[in-house]
């Protein structure tokens, strides 16, 4: 296996990234090709897809095979325990994992090649080691059934409010990121905490690290309150 690329992503930790790609609006990232696969003549023929395959390793889930577990915990099922070939949890015997990105064409910056892609679940940094193009006649299979993860999971979409000085800090951030609110508010309307996450329910603040910013946040009820955008 070879390590073609790695991927810039606005998510610099697992917590607050999206359990599934797509699913988050705003999420703007680029692969960067290393050598000797950041060749144009590669990428030949991509410009007519929508939307390509990225296969990936979890670096950051590699443990000892002797510490591998047969049943995993889903995000979406809490505390029940699945196996893990009916899952996607990046805890595998091999920890790769795929996901299906927007395509947006390629660039060439400073001498390094890059794919632009939407629609990331990817942390930064994610080393790449396969992409392949998404082909609708044959990956969207729409009687296919998905066992208990048949259908989204049904939540309680939250409300997103930001303060005077996150408002101050978004509008400055915003020159650099032009999508960065709508990457807040759509991360944390579908509440980032997983179902299992702990004593969670007794805690009430929290941060998620997005680009640059470590944005600072308070769970309400039925809403979220960004609190600040504080620089990393």
């Amino acid at each position: 296996m070879h390590i073609i690329g790695h991927v810039h992503s606005p998510f610099k930790e697992k917590f607050g990234v999206p359990r599934q790609p797509g699913l988050i609006e705003g999420n703007i990232g680029q692969i960067e090709l290393l050598e000797p696969w950041n060749r144009q003549e590669a990428l030949q023929g991509l410009e007519g897809f929508s939307h390509i395959w990225a296969v990936f390793i979890f670096h950051e889930a590699i443990k000892p095979k002797q510490d591998w577990r047969p049943t995993v915990r889903p995000p979406r099922e809490g505390a029940k325990r699945q196996g893990v070939f009916a899952t996607r949890s990046p805890y595998r015997p091999n920890p790769i994992g795929m996901s299906v990105l927007g395509y947006h064409g390629w660039e060439k910056k400073n001498g390094k090649l890059f794919l632009n892609v939407s629609g990331l679940d990817l942390i930064d940094q994610t080393p790449i080691i396969d992409i392949k193009p998404y082909l609708p006649y044959a990956d969207s299979l729409p009687d296919a059934l998905g066992g208990f993860a048949h259908n989204a999971p049904q939540t309680t979409e939250l409300s997103v409010e930001f303060s005077e000085l996150a408002k101050q800090q978004l509008e400055q951030a915003e020159q650099t990121y032009p999508h960065l609110r709508r990457l807040i508010e759509t991360t944390l309307t579908h509440n980032p905490r997983p179902v299992h996450f702990g004593n969670i329910d007794k805690r009430r603040d929290f941060g998620i690290k997005l680009y640059e910013f470590d944005v600072q946040w308070q769970l309400e009820a039925d809403s979220i309150s960004v609190v600040s955008l504080d620089k990393i």
